[in-house]
């Protein structure tokens, strides 16, 4: 009986050639193929993350998330302690820090957040747990919006001096408030 010699039915091939210069774009996708990241359950990260991509959270996260054009999912075994900044936010899991969605923040059912909300649109989901402020703002996208000015000190000593005192026979409070 004679055997044949069997072959390989895959062959090896060569390690490709990588540069040694870094690279700042994504290490799995380039920013041209948008797509989305997934941060795993066994995953713990601390630090700023950016990027061009969708990221659904399952792990934990502690820092800033900054995807201002793409999505953020965090999952009901997602723990986040981060300022989130995306087009549209949703959560089911835990997350104490602020939130601000260019288009929608959604807290789901099983959602826990502590912080404050800055949304175009705000969904709260019955039974969901929230604590903060919601602010509804259609500029959310847009370079961040500043307080209304406190009128200047020009115009507040103009308007105090324009006014008459409160009682006619007391004097004038010294300084402008």
């Amino acid at each position: 009986m004679e055997t044949q010699p069997v072959e390989p039915a895959i062959e090896p091939r060569a390690a490709p050639v990588t540069s040694s210069t870094p690279s700042h774009a994504s290490p799995t996708r380039s920013s041209a193929q948008s797509g989305t990241s997934i941060i795993g359950s066994s995953i713990a990260l601390r630090g700023d993350i950016s990027g061009e991509e969708n990221l659904v959270v399952k792990g934990k996260i502690e820092g800033t998330l900054n995807l201002p054009n793409n999505d953020i999912q965090i999952d009901p075994e997602g723990r986040v302690k981060a300022d989130l900044m995306a087009k549209k936010i949703s959560v089911a899991g835990k997350v104490r820090g602020n939130l601000s969605g260019s288009e929608r923040v959604v807290i789901q059912k099983s959602g826990e957040v502590e912080g404050n909300i800055i949304a175009s649109r705000v969904v709260l989901e019955d039974g969901c747990k929230f604590k903060g402020a919601v602010e509804m703002n259609s500029d959310v996208g847009s370079a961040p919006k500043a307080a209304k000015p406190a009128a200047s000190k020009d115009q507040a000593q103009a308007s105090s001096t324009t006014k008459p005192a409160a009682s006619a026979g007391l004097p004038r409070a010294s300084g402008s408030a």
